[in-house]
This record gives structure tokens, sequence and C-alpha cells, in this order.
């Protein structure tokens, strides 16, 4: 289960238009099953499974244990119609387990806020992953989840499309075909179960990048990939919405004065926790962390960008990062958490989602 927290708005026009947007976005859409015979095993009576949209995806009905493709709204996009290259990035996942075992199940497979990258009659669709490594049907031991970010999951044929918008703007693509990348079928077990060159589902999509252009979210909103009938050694990924990263500066070495973006943990925390509020550090058990960083102050404690503690908080407030869960602490409620760093406070942007840990 993924679970999305948003904090209370200081932008009341931003979200006038967000509505807006929330009506024109039937228009802007795209249509994807992943794999339809992945879907009818996993529901069926082979994978004794669930299949699960998740954060606005939509599950068409059909027949069959796998039902019909999934609806994914469209978060942005942008395109430059004289080189046909953009990007089309779509809102929310689909969570899918089979072959029950114990407390949890040997296949599990999420993909996250798929991305088409366009390039002329080529595309690749991008997407965030959280797996199992499969081990067979009945392992002694279940391997922890892993999750992967910006994967590239598929290569989509766009010779079909046409980049000339209809007459109120949009571009569509219609039943692109899709094959899936050795390195991402490898990553998630399919090499072993449908070979190389692993056909996908088609992709039908409509964008305007005029209309959905990449804008700052009005208030914090944040996205765990799972909450739920989690194990310590699990990972998850948590996207960061609307964290604008002008709203506060440090004021304590090493960002003193300075834009200090926001901590972003997995901890065991009190129920008054929050150090706008004048919570002590003790109330917080601090199990994961990394610290989300605008670009110029990721650069500077980061030179080489390949500390994985730190994070980008890019201008339009987002962030991705993944965290390992495990027990920790004596008392409080586990979570993630996200406050700003450097000894900065603002309530707004203190977000908690509760976790669910197995055991812990």
């Amino acid at each position: 289960m993924s679970t999305t927290t948003v904090a209370r708005s200081r932008r009341p026009l931003a979200i006038l238009g967000l509505a807006l947007l929330a009506v024109l976005s039937t228009a802007c859409q795209g249509t994807w099953g992943i794999r339809t015979s992945y879907r009818s095993y996993v529901a069926g009576p082979g994978g004794q499974g669930s299949i699960t949209p998740k954060d606005g995806v939509v599950w068409k009905d059909a027949t069959g244990p796998g039902k019909g493709p999934f609806t994914w709204s469209v978060e942005w996009a942008t395109f430059d119609a004289g080189t046909e290259t953009g990007q089309v990035q779509m809102k929310g996942g689909v969570e899918t387990k089979a072959h029950p075992i114990g407390d949890g199940y040997a296949l599990e497979l999420s993909v996250w806020n798929p991305r088409l990258d366009i390039d002329g009659d080529e595309g690749t669709l991008v997407a965030d992953l959280t797996y199992r490594p499969f081990e067979g049907t009945n392992p002694t031991t279940l391997p922890a989840i892993q999750a992967a970010t910006d994967v590239p999951f598929a290569t989509v044929d766009l010779s079909g499309a046409s980049w000339v918008p209809g007459s109120s703007g949009y571009y569509s693509i219609k039943d692109a075909p899709m094959v899936g990348i050795d390195d991402a079928m490898e990553l998630i077990g399919w090499d072993d179960f449908y070979g190389t060159d692993v056909a996908l589902d088609p992709l039908t999509l409509t964008f305007n990048p005029e209309t959905f252009a990449p804008q700052l979210f009005p208030a914090p909103q944040v996205t765990v990939s799972q909450t739920e009938g989690l194990h310590s050694g699990d990972q998850v990924i948590v996207w960061g919405r609307g964290f604008d990263p002008a709203a506060h500066t440090g004021t304590r070495p090493p960002l003193n004065g300075q834009p200090s973006g926001n901590y972003v943990v997995f901890g065991r925390f009190a129920d008054a926790w929050r150090p706008s509020a004048g919570a002590p550090s003790s109330a917080r058990t601090v199990i994961a962390q990394k610290w989300a960083l605008p670009a110029t102050q990721h650069l500077a404690l980061d030179p080489a960008q390949t500390n994985p503690s730190f994070a980008r908080l890019d201008e339009l407030g987002r962030f991705q990062v993944v965290l390992t869960v495990g027990a920790g602490g004596t008392a409080g409620n586990y979570g993630v958490y996200t406050y700003p760093g450097s000894g900065a406070t603002d309530a707004a942007h203190e977000v908690a989602v509760p976790v669910q840990l197995i055991g812990g």
C-alpha cells in the first residue's frame, strides 16, 4: 500500500489552478497494461496473487483475472516540435504480488511513475521499480524487497505517431509497440520467464505540453512506495513534490544562512516530534536518512555527486530517494518523515507517513 500525505497549502490560488488541471487531466492520460500475460498469471490460479493500482492509477475492467490495462494520469509534459523531442511524465503505480508464502510473497513487483522520453520515432519508457528478487515459488527465506529509480524499462516504437497537434493542442500516440530493455528485464527476473525481446503491452498516450508544463506543487506532498507488510532490510522509494527549495534557510553549519533542503528519514518518532513545535532531537530515532538538497548546496556538500547520503531537490521542489527500513528505538511510531535540514524550522515541510514494520 502506498500513502500520500500533503501538508497544508500556503498557496490557495495554486490549489484552484490544480483543480482546473484535474478537470483537464481526463484529456491528458496514458493507457498501458505493462504485460497482459503477466497480469493474467499473477491474478490467476497459478500466481494466486493480486494486482493493486496506486496513487490515482485506474485498472480498467475486462474479462479474465488480469482484467484490462491501466489508465495513468499525466503529471507534466514537455515537447519541442522542431526537434521532435520531449518527455511525458505519468503518475502513480501498479503493485503486483503472487505466490503467497508466510507473511509475504515470493513474487513482488511494483512499477511506478512511468515517463516517456521522446526522440522522434524512438522512445524510452523510464520507470521507478520495487521488486523482490525471484528465487522460486517456495524459497527458504524471502529475499528483501529492493528498489531502483529512473530505470530505462522499455523501448517504444513511435514511428506511427504524428507530431502534429490536434486542434486543441493535444499530441496523441496510439498503441505504440514496446519491448523490454534487457537490463531491466534481468533486474526483475523477466528474462528467465520470457527470454529476450520481451514484448510488453502497447502504449497509448495523449498530452498537451502547454497545459501540463512542469510546475511547483502548492504544498509539500510525500508518497511512499509501500507502507504495509514491510520487514527490516526491505527498501522503499520516497517521492516528494512541492518542497520549495527556497522556503527556508539553515541556522547552523554546514548550511547556515543558505537554503537547507530537507531530511528524508525512515525512523521511529514520538507523537510530538516536530522541530517547529520545539520537539528535541531525542523524539526522533533516525534509522535511515537521505538529505534532499537544492543544486547549489548539493554540489557544495557533494562535489562529485556520488555520496549516497544526499539527493537532489530540484527547482520545482521534487526529490526521490530510496530508504532501507529497519527496527530501532524503544518507543514511537515507525514511518517516513521529512523536516528541514541544518537546523531550519518550517512546519509546512514537516510531513509524516506511517509505515507498518512486521517484527519491529
